[in-house]
């Protein structure tokens, strides 16, 4: 499954934009924050957009991402990361 699914409609048009604007860059980890803007790391630079998300988006596209059972990922959650091991 594409991982641009478990987020909001705006943010995932907002990233896919990126996406192909930086064909050539691997994008190592989309860090998301309440409050903040949203970051996506790549291999040698950091793009920010202009998508700032509420608790409650965060919190759904969490629910989303450890398929309901945040219990099993604890301990990646305590580190301040979910590691999605592959996505297209």
């Amino acid at each position: 499954m594409n991982v641009l699914a478990y987020f909001p409609s705006k943010l995932s048009t907002s990233i896919s934009k990126v996406l192909d604007n930086e064909k050539d860059e691997l994008l190592e980890e989309i860090r998301l924050r309440a409050g903040k803007q949203v970051i996506l790391k790549f291999s040698n630079k950091d793009v920010l957009l202009n998508e700032i998300l509420t608790v409650e988006e965060v919190s759904r596209i969490l629910q989303a991402l450890c398929e309901n059972s945040i219990y099993s990922y604890q301990n990646q959650i305590c580190n301040g990361f979910i590691t999605i091991s592959r996505w297209s």
